[in-house]
Parts: structure tokens; C-alpha cells; sequence
């Protein structure tokens, strides 16, 4: 049995996370907060379902061994868990002996006990507050992942592509003449979402207000509702129908006009691509005439144009039903040879190296071959010709090329994102 490295400090603090990058340009090894990596690590426990939301976000889920309950991410389904962050199990972990777990709570004394001889670095990264701790959190964990150069440069990456997302969001939603008010509560007993977090301040991207955001106690929230009367109440899944029925909200304006929402409360917490899911909902939730102008609600206007495809086949299922058996033969024939020539053949004309990803504003020559890919593809028809520079288009056209091959469509162009686009795995649009 090892002795535990445990950060007992009560968080670790993003100013202090940031990596000591080593000299001569060399990946490893990279310092952060008391702990030395001299290599990638290969095993990975996340019990923070935040952090392994911006790991899955800057292409590092591979290394994910084991999870938290609270980590359901899509990309994760298959990782085994080791319990509740707040109470996992120390047996599985001593068993998994990872190069790092990551946690966004402290670790209780108890369970620290329980696994003291094990030689196995915790970090407990606090939740980013605004814009630059998500630049320094993104950094920080990308540096340990991948190195001070590659590393590091990746999470500067994915971090600045996520802040212009919502940026890009926050412009297609009107000015308010009249403030819209809205709040996010835990509970029916005034636990809401407040503004000491980037999360909270997703309200804001919306153009609405957070009538809770500066509470700092129940008292607070129940005073900011009775004032304020929000508009809008989203709560988490389960809650709605106990605030519906609650008697002290039967006079909210959001109670009365049926306008109370449910999202997860764990992808609500999450600081990866889970805030550009949740942000579309709330404005396609409150400005429900935007949800097929969002370049991230493009899910809703795809769906739909599912649904009118659907409609379609079986309109024309209903008309081939008339047609003699022959026609129906030929007919299947005629599918199976689209279906065959809907196949993409792999392209080699990208060299893909682990060190490679792009965003919106970066500029290179390689990003000619992408958007040649994406164009060839049916991604995108690049009016203004194939170009070196990673714009709007390309950034939709690459968020189209995800959503259809079941990834995250946050338009970044990460290495695996790269890897399965150039390829014959591929799905055309």
C-alpha cells in the first residue's frame, strides 16, 4: 500500500491551477497546484461530471478509466463508475490505481482515510466564475492531459471556441424593451441559481435576468421572487410538478402562465459544451421564433426537418402501395444503389496528428482540406470559396458534420472529430 497525495485545501483556486510550463519545449513534465506529471496520464477517475465534460470537450475522454454516477454523458455510457462524487467507493479506486482523480468537492476525511496508503493525486477544481477562470480551467486541465505545449494550446483552443459560441448565441436573441425575469431553483424550499458561477450568468448570454443571481441565502430567493415575479422558473427534472403545486407559488407569474421548465441540474452545473445545450433551451424556451436561427439550435430545426421527411416517406409509401409488385422490386433496387453510393470513401489528404484542432478565428492551410472534406461531404456549400480561415461557415458546416455522426455539434474541430471526418466511417449529409 501507497501514501495518498490528497489536496486537502478547500479548493484548489483557478489562479493558482495554472500549469508551470517546462523549458526547451518539452510536453512533460507539467507542475500544477502541488503535483508534478512527468507523463500523459493514461488512467483517469473523474468523479467531477464538469470536468469530464470539458475533457470529453477537448478530446480527452479516452483516458476517462472510471466515473462518477453523476458523469451520464453519452461519450461515457460504457466507462464503469465508482459511485456518487460526494461518496465513492475507495476499494474500486485503490483497484482502477489511476494516475489522477478529479473532483469539484472536497473529498471528506473519511474517505480520505480510507485510501491514504494509495499513491493517487487528487485535484478538486473549483468551478469557474467568468470568462477567464473558464480560459484558465480549460488551460489547466488541457496542460495536464496533453502536455505544456499541445496540451495547453488545446484548452486555450476549445475554451475561446466556446466563449464565441455563446457570443454567437447572445446576438441572435432580441433587446428587451420590458426585462425578462427568470430563476433557476434546486428546490421548492429557495436554493436557486445564483451568479458566482459562469453558469449562472447564462441567463445573461439570454438577454433575461436572473432575479437571483447576487442571493446569498434561502431569505434572499424567497424576497427576489416575491419582488420580482419571474417570468420564467426552470428548475431540475422532477421538480416541476412540486413548485406547480407548491402554495407559495400559486401567484408567481410563472406558475399561473404554466411557464416553469425543467433541465438536468447536473448539466446545468457542467462547464464543457453541456452550457451550449443548455443555453439554447433557454432561448428557444423563451424566444421560441429563434429555434431555427440558432447556429446550436440547428438539433431543433433538424428535427424538424426529419419529422417533414418522415411525413414525406409515408405519403409516398401510401402512393407505392397502388404500384404492382415489379415497381416495388425496382424501386428497392433503385434505394439499395443510393444507399450504396451515400458511402464515403476515406481521404488521406490530411495529415491528422494528436496535436491537431481548430476553432473559430484560426487560420491555416490545413484548413483548406477540412472544409474541402466538409463540401465534398454535403456539409456546407462554401459560397465564398475554400479558404485558410476558420469562420461562422465553417464552424456550422462542422456542427452539421457532428450532429449527423452523433457528436457533440459544438462546431471545434478536435482530433477525433478530425480522424472519423476524414474517413470511411464518415456519414455524408
Amino acid at each position: 500500500m501507497k501514501k495518498i497525495l490528497l489536496l486537502v485545501t478547500a479548493v484548489v483556486l483557478l489562479m493558482s491551477t495554472t500549469a508551470c510550463f517546462g523549458s526547451g519545449g518539452n510536453e512533460y513534465p507539467v507542475s500544477i497546484a502541488e503535483y508534478t506529471f512527468d507523463s500523459k496520464p493514461t488512467s483517469v477517475i473523474c468523479l467531477s461530471d464538469s470536468v469530464a465534460d470539458i475533457l470529453i470537450s477537448c478530446g480527452y475522454s479516452d483516458a476517462i478509466t472510471a466515473k462518477s454516477d453523476e458523469c451520464t454523458q453519452e461519450e461515457l455510457a460504457d466507462v464503469p463508475s465508482v459511485g456518487s462524487k460526494s461518496s465513492p467507493d475507495a476499494e474500486k479506486i485503490e483497484e482502477i490505481s489511476p494516475d489522477i482523480v478529479f473532483t469539484d468537492e472536497t473529498v471528506s476525511a473519511n474517505f480520505a482515510d480510507m485510501i491514504e496508503n494509495n499513491n493517487i493525486k487528487i485535484l478538486n477544481m473549483v468551478t469557474a466564475q467568468d470568462s477567464d477562470d473558464i480560459k484558465i480551467l480549460y488551460e489547466s486541465l488541457a496542460a495536464i492531459m496533453g502536455g505544456n505545449k499541445t496540451g495547453r494550446e488545446n484548452g486555450i483552443k476549445k475554451a475561446s471556441s466556446l466563449l464565441i459560441t455563446l457570443d454567437d448565441l447572445q446576438r441572435i436573441v432580441p433587446e428587451n424593451d420590458i426585462p425578462i425575469t427568470a430563476c433557476y431553483l434546486y428546490n421548492t424550499e429557495y436554493v436557486a441559481v445564483t451568479d458566482d458561477t459562469f453558469n449562472g450568468k447564462l441567463f445573461e448570454y439570454a438577454n433575461i435576468v436572473n432575479i437571483c443571481g447576487g442571493c446569498q441565502t434561502e431569505t434572499d430567493v424567497l424576497n427576489a421572487i416575491n419582488r420580482d415575479n419571474p417570468k420564467y422558473i426552470f428548475c431540475p427534472v422532477g421538480v416541476k410538478d412540486k413548485i406547480m403545486s407548491d402554495e407559495k407559488f400559486q401567484n408567481v407569474d410563472a406558475v399561473k402562465n404554466n411557464q416553469v421548465y425543467e433541465i438536468d441540474k447536473n448539466e446545468f452545473r457542467r462547464q464543457g459544451d453541456s452550457m451550449t445545450d443548455v443555453l439554447s433551451y433557454i432561448i428557444e424556451t423563451i424566444y421560441p421564433e429563434l429555434a431555427g436561427s440558432q447556429q446550436s439550435g440547428e438539433n431543433s430545426k433538424e428535427a424538424s426537418g426529419e419529422r417533414s421527411a418522415d411525413t414525406s416517406k409515408q405519403e409516398n409509401s401510401k402512393q407505392e402501395s397502388s404500384k404492382s409488385e415489379n415497381s416495388k422490386q425496382e424501386s428497392s433496387k433503385s434505394e439499395n444503389s443510393k444507399s450504396e453510393s451515400s458511402k464515403a470513401e476515406a481521404d488521406d489528404s490530411l495529415k491528422i496528428t494528436e496535436d491537431m484542432a481548430f476553432g473559430q478565428g484560426d487560420e491555416n492551410d490545413d484548413i483548406k482540406k477540412i472544409q474541402q472534406r466538409l463540401k465534398d461531404l454535403g456539409y456546407g456549400d462554401f459560397k465564398d470559396g475554400i479558404t485558410n480561415y476558420f469562420g461562422e461557415q465553417t464552424a456550422k458546416a462542422f456542427k452539421a458534420f457532428q450532429k449527423n455522426n452523433g457528436m457533440s455539434a459544438d462546431g471545434f474541430a478536435s482530433y477525433e472529430a478530425l480522424k472519423l471526418l476524414f474517413s470511411a466511417d464518415v456519414k455524408p449529409a
